[in-house]
């Protein structure tokens, strides 16, 4: 109702909601966390919202719905356990999609064994997981070299000692997430 300033009232109006005049988006989900295994995205966002995971190129790899409380749990087509990043978008009945919010899966991957390209006894040159510390220990387990891969995976260490040719050495790669590979 409406009052004048003498104090007439109108009558009543009823008003219906209506969501195809909602034009105002989701907040971007919050609290959201890839599981440990990388096989479910859980978080929080608006009630009865549909929640959309895509990977880095934009493919949607899971979609579900947040209850009444706004809490979600969605399971991803393939489990994700390499670090990849990835978005979680909500949106509302009328079709207003949130911002993103980015969330990045566990990396409990271990890198591939390095590939070793060359070694002269001195320098052990070779390729592995972009980033990926490298290290070179001697037939007794002794850390001999150690280095960084760079972001191509290129990687090329020098021993401390040098050893004498024909000797076996043992090279592994440890990713970011302290995942050794064999």
């Amino acid at each position: 109702t409406a009052t004048d300033a003498a104090g007439n009232e109108s009558e009543p109006t009823t008003a219906v909601a209506d969501t195809s005049t909602d034009t105002t988006a989701p907040n971007a989900p919050s609290d959201v966390v890839v599981s440990e295994d990388g096989t479910t995205v859980t978080g929080k966002t608006e009630p009865g919202a549909t929640v959309t995971i895509t990977d880095q190129d934009g493919n949607v790899i899971g979609e579900g719905t947040a209850d009444d409380n706004g809490d979600f749990s969605v399971a991803l087509e393939e489990p994700l356990t390499n670090g990849e990043e990835l978005e979680v978008t909500a949106t509302d009945a009328a079709g207003n999609e949130s911002e993103p919010t980015p969330v990045q899966a566990p990396d409990t991957t271990a890198p591939n064994a390095p590939q070793v390209d060359g070694f002269d006894g001195e320098t052990v040159v070779g390729k592995t997981e972009p980033n990926a510390k490298v290290t070179i220990k001697d037939q007794d387990g002794n850390v001999i070299g150690e280095g960084t891969a760079d972001a191509n995976g290129d990687f090329s260490v020098p021993l401390d000692p040098p050893v004498a040719d024909g000797t076996e050495v043992e090279v592994t790669a440890t990713d970011a997430a302290g995942n050794e590979s064999e």
